[in-house]
């Protein structure tokens, strides 16, 4: 027998009219779309009664956790060897239903049946933002066309259950909007049209409890970016929270969020993200999520594209703000459990569990990115003082060799290729095919070659200059280096200690550095009264870098070539500054060489690995 057809949806609320007055709002769990859609149906409406898919052996838990909203409640109860646990967050639609009843003074009824158990049905849903672009009814009609009735025998009794107590509240006179899962709505139609009698179900569940959710389980377990999930209950809060704006699309806070983040990134870092970036963010994430069969950008892939897009940093300020909960539970009113994407913990005692409503959870994935430690109490990590004893991290130091090792092989190869000679190939190929030449000159029908000059002797100091204003960095500072392999240093950077990332270690960021091999050399740059006179910091280590390089070149790159009187000076030293525009270096590599660390003592090398 084929199923019966289902009343056409509402345009603006995709409410579904049963019989007499009683309403079905058909929705997709956890979804601001459709909590946004409740809005709508309870303003439009005006019910007397609000029923909602959950059994009515949950109401005095649920009640407690939806009055104590924007705070997050768990509840829990026990089944067999596992305990079911039931997230209360603000962008649930069911939530939003009781929260509007039970602020407007509307009765609040739990109409679903419990067995005893409840059924995890994994079924293959649309994403829920296509609605703002469809409207209501198209999308709701498309829902319940592709959930017709269900046959499973826990699902018959569900129905039956939760249409008997919907007749009952709509013959006492009640006008009722029931609110809960798309996939129900079919069957409890059919069930409204056969002979009602109430299937026998549980009346009283034990140990049923709620717990305040811990801050950082909200990174880990709620069904929505926390950030968009707070931009829905600020909207709500302020009265609105009917239409798809820029509280409550997902696609426009989303955006805000990687914005706001990019604020922090500058803050934090001094460094900008550029506004070309921001359409790839959104078109690399979008392209993410397409690959999971989904409109809207998860986590993983906000996280995935910024790193990819801009940096690791810039991803953890993603994170850390897209994965803040703005209302912390601070009442201690209630036992805390904390959850994760393994286990679950209440005071202290490990426990099983699974998620009472299956859905965007099967999205959440382990992110890509380390978690930073975070400091036990304020000021504990400044205990260990920056004193004589400071040293450096020496991964850092690895790189930074690299990079100038790096930087003296292109100078040298830069000035090869300005003294290279092209000439008609006649007896010898000298250094090899000039392809260019030869394909400009094809017409003749012969070859070109070249030949570069032998450079006589290398390249001795390195000077990087990232930023010309001194101003901003007032730590200076020459330090030697530790081994044969090391270079000495000086360089002029931002102030010791003042950023803080572990016990004993210092975050710093360069202004300029200067780098001369072999080490042990280095005289206190700052203090050496040659360099006295009207010198900005980065002319006082180019300076220096002439004076002590062992080679007859010395590499300079920086935003801008040296003054003339610097070259003046090379030439009287018999030496040459080799200018690399700054510009023409990798950013991600000056990005990551750029910021480097401090450590109190040498002891603080066996911890730097964990916390930077």
């Amino acid at each position: 027998m084929p199923a019966p057809l289902f009343p056409a949806p509402d345009p603006e609320t995709g409410v579904v009219r049963a019989a007499g007055g009683l309403f079905l709002l058909p929705t997709l769990h956890q979804s601001v779309e459709f909590s946004v859609l409740v809005r709508r149906a309870f303003f439009a409406l005006r019910p007397t009664a609000i029923a909602i898919e959950l059994p009515r052996t949950l109401e005095e838990a649920f009640r407690k956790a939806v009055l104590r909203l924007p705070l997050l409640t768990v509840a829990l109860w026990p089944d067999g060897e596992e305990t079911v646990y039931l997230l209360v967050e603000p962008h649930e639609p069911m939530a939003e239903a009781a929260r509007l009843a039970l602020e407007n003074g509307v009765g609040l009824h739990l109409v679903d049946r419990d067995d005893g158990s409840y059924p995890l049905h994994r079924e293959a849903l649309p994403d829920p933002y296509a609605l703002t672009r469809t409207g209501p009814a198209p999308f709701v009609a498309a829902v319940l066309d592709a959930f017709p009735p269900s046959d499973d025998p826990a699902d018959l009794l569900r129905e039956r259950a939760m249409a008997v107590r919907l007749a009952r509240l709509a013959e006492a006179g009640e006008r009722v909007l029931w609110v809960g899962g798309a996939a129900h709505v079919r069957g409890i139609l059919r069930a409204l049209d056969e002979p009602l009698a109430e299937p026998l179900g549980r009346l009283k569940r034990e140990g049923v409890r709620i717990a305040a959710l811990s801050p950082e389980s909200s990174r880990e377990v709620m069904s929505e970016i926390p950030f968009v999930a707070a931009a829905y209950e600020r909207a709500r809060s302020a009265g609105s929270a009917f239409a798809f704006d820029a509280g409550t699309d997902t696609l426009r806070v989303v955006d805000t969020l990687l914005r706001e983040a990019a604020e922090r990134y500058r803050k934090s870092r001094d460094e900008e993200v550029p506004r070309t970036a921001f359409r790839a963010l959104r078109q690399f994430s979008r392209n993410l999520a397409l690959l999971e069969n989904v409109l809207t950008p998860g986590f993983y892939e906000l996280v995935v594209a910024a790193r990819g897009v801009v940096d690791d940093d810039y991803a953890w300020e993603v994170f850390d703000l897209g994965a803040t909960w703005p209302w912390p539970d601070g009442t201690s009113s209630l036992p805390v459990v904390t959850l994760t994407g393994e286990d679950l913990h209440l005071e202290g005692k490990p426990v099983r569990f699974r998620r009472c409503f299956p859905g965007k959870e099967k999205r959440l994935r382990d992110l890509p990115l380390r978690r930073r430690p975070k400091e036990p109490k304020p000021g504990d990590w400044k205990k260990l003082k920056f004193g004589d004893g400071i040293c450096s991290h020496p991964p850092e130091d690895l790189a930074v060799e690299r990079f100038g090792n790096r930087l003296r092989r292109r100078a040298i190869r830069l000035l090869s290729e300005e003294s290279r000679r092209v000439a008609p190939f006649t007896t010898s190929l000298l250094d090899g095919i000039d392809v260019r030449e030869s394909l400009r000159h094809h017409h003749e029908g012969r070859l070109w070659v070249f030949e570069e000059a032998r450079i006589a002797g290398g390249a001795g100091s390195v000077v990087v200059i990232f930023d010309e204003e001194a101003d901003k960095y007032p730590w200076k500072t020459t330090w030697l280096g530790e081994h044969g392999q090391e270079s000495d240093m000086a360089f002029y950077a931002t102030p010791l200690g003042e950023s803080v990332v572990g016990p004993g270690i210092s975050e710093c960021t360069y202004g300029g550095f200067l780098m001369t091999m072999p080490p042990g050399r280095l005289f206190d740059v700052w203090r050496d009264p040659d360099y006295r006179g009207p010198f900005a910091a980065s002319e006082v280590l180019l300076l220096a870098a002439l004076d002590y390089a062992r080679e007859p070149r010395v590499v300079f790159a920086a935003p801008k070539p040296p003054r003339p009187f610097l070259k003046r000076f090379a030439a009287r030293l018999g030496k040459q500054i080799v200018y690399l525009p700054l510009g023409s270096l990798s950013s991600l590599a000056l990005k990551r060489l750029r910021r480097f660390h401090v450590l109190a003592n040498r002891d603080a090398r066996g911890w730097a690995k964990d916390y930077i």
